[in-house]
């Protein structure tokens, strides 16, 4: 019998050890740490061939804080992080890929929520499971979240609400549901760069009540993170002007499978009673029995001329 083959974890591209350096000092990088960051990860098929200097021309500050963030980054460095990248530059193979579709802002965007999604089980670990555990076994739990990042968590309330009922979703402009927490309840606090002041205020004050918080955002070095806090750190890097929420969204859909798990009988119940709801009140249309629509004909359909007297 031939010797089993352990599976190996792929080694990440050097896109995914880049958000994995980054997500684990955000918090902690400068305003010149984070406007490098930008420009590498917007150029990186040019790291390879850039200079300390030209990369600190394009980035818009100095040599030595290309150098620094390097380092930060763990790179003893900033010629081992460009040796790093020349390195995977040789290794790709593959058939060429036409320019005009490697370049398209779709084409870019896709590889990059990819890469960000790959990303996801080394950067969360267990920590999606302890956050399911918490929110399956609170009293009640709040989405909080502003302005941008407020569709994600509207998204992950209804997602949610599915197969729990003691979901909530804090209103941005009347969050004082927020003041019956307790420790017994559990709060779901959505912020990614730039960061809603109101979230973190309001955060803070739960906290103060004992209430413990799950952070869904974009590292794990942020002063607003403490001690106890469950932190979901998120992968939002893209090439658009945007930030990426699709890793985000996989996360929030997975969170939401792992606490509908905890106690099936609760899960079934509750989908039950919502499917139930939906059907005595039509709202929605099913449409492999929906009937289908009847045509005017020409008859019906042509304008009567209106009759003379």
């Amino acid at each position: 019998m031939p010797p089993a083959i352990e599976a190996t974890e792929p080694v990440p591209t050097l896109a995914q050890e880049l958000d994995l350096r980054l997500a684990e000092t955000r918090g902690a990088l400068s305003g010149n740490d984070e406007r490098v960051a930008r420009f590498v990860r917007d150029h990186l098929d040019d790291l390879a061939f850039q200079t300390t200097e030209s990369l600190a021309q394009g980035a818009g500050v100095s040599a030595a804080a290309v150098v620094r963030f390097a380092r930060r980054l763990g790179f003893a460095s900033f010629r081992e992080l460009r040796d790093r990248a020349r390195s995977e530059l040789r290794t790709v193979t593959g058939a060429p890929v036409p320019r005009e579709a490697l370049h398209s802002v779709l084409a870019r965007k896709a590889r990059a929520d990819i890469a960000n999604l790959e990303l996801l089980p080394r950067m969360l670990g267990d920590h999606i499971e302890a956050a399911a555990a918490l929110i399956a076994g609170a009293r009640t739990a709040w989405f909080l979240a502003n302005r941008e990042t407020h569709g994600l968590a509207v998204y992950a309330h209804r997602l949610l609400h599915l197969t729990r009922s003691n979901v909530g979703l804090v209103d941005p402009g009347f969050p004082d549901p927020l003041r019956d927490l307790g420790p017994q309840d559990a709060l779901i606090a959505c912020t990614f760069r730039p960061y809603a002041r109101t979230t973190l205020e309001l955060a803070a004050t739960v906290r103060a009540a004992g209430v413990p918080i799950v952070w869904v955002t974009d590292g794990l070095a942020h002063d607003f993170i403490q001690p106890g806090d469950i932190v979901l750190a998120v992968p939002v890097e893209s090439p658009t002007l945007f930030l990426s929420f699709t890793a985000a969204l996989c996360v929030l859909e997975a969170l939401a499978a792992l606490i509908a798990a905890h106690d099936p009988d609760v899960t079934y119940a509750n989908l039950e009673a919502t499917a139930n709801f939906v059907n005595e009140h039509r709202i929605v249309v099913d449409r492999a029995t929906a009937p289908a629509a009847t045509k005017p004909t020409a008859a019906r359909s042509r304008r009567r001329a209106p009759r003379s007297r």
